[in-house]
């Protein structure tokens, strides 16, 4: 098997088995017996369980760029709608990395630099969409410019801590319509911030998917 299937392959398991188990409960043994390879041919590839969730937080990272690549060509309600929607799908697909979110970055040095320099980047691409949404009569420009930046926090807050809410309330997140839910609360920060044209736009929206 090639270096870079057999990668996919241990990176692939993993994120199923930290999904379904957590992190803590599952050994670089475990991950290695589960793709039927040697642990010594696990470790050539990856030094320790640290750098297997580092390379997948890449994964994540990297899916990010990608699929945000063209959203500043279309600033209307219904992509933003899309563009939560799909972060929420992303934080369910990698459902362990969001539920310990916290403890992943305290216990890992250069994870937490990698998590914040994406972040950084993230922040500024969404806040630059808002502004475009702005420019195109969808939303007013907030009166004291830090509002702008709380709405900004407030939105990344749900889309962090979705996950654990829903497992605190055992409500499960499989569920398509917890993650949508997840998606509308977003949305629904920066609801009274929209203007007439954009609240018209989310009334066919609503009617379309009733």
């Amino acid at each position: 098997m090639a270096t870079r299937e057999t990668q996919k392959l241990i990176l692939d398991t993993a994120i199923e088995l930290f999904n379904e188990h957590g992190t803590k409960a599952i050994s670089t043994n475990r991950i290695a017996d589960d793709c039927g390879l040697s642990r010594g041919n696990l470790h050539y590839h990856f030094r320790s369980k640290e750098e297997i969730i580092q390379t997948i937080f890449q994964r994540i990272d990297m899916e990010m760029n990608e699929s945000w690549y063209e959203d500043h060509s279309t600033h209307t309600l219904a992509h933003a709608n899309y563009m939560f929607e799909r972060q929420m799908d992303l934080c369910w697909r990698f459902r362990f990395f969001y539920r310990e979110l916290i403890a992943l970055l305290q216990n890992d040095a250069r994870l937490k630099i990698l998590f914040l320099d994406s972040r950084h980047k993230r922040v500024r691409e969404v806040k630059d969409y808002i502004v475009g949404l702005i420019e195109n009569d969808l939303m007013v420009h907030p009166r004291l410019p830090i509002t702008l930046d709380s709405l900004l926090l407030s939105s990344w807050l749900v889309t962090d801590q979705w996950l654990p809410h829903l497992d605190m309330y055992d409500i499960s997140a499989s569920d398509e319509n917890a993650i949508s839910e997840g998606a509308v609360l977003i949305l629904n920060i920066f609801r009274p911030f929209f203007t007439e044209k954009a609240l018209a736009e989310l009334e066919e929206m609503d009617t379309a998917s009733n």
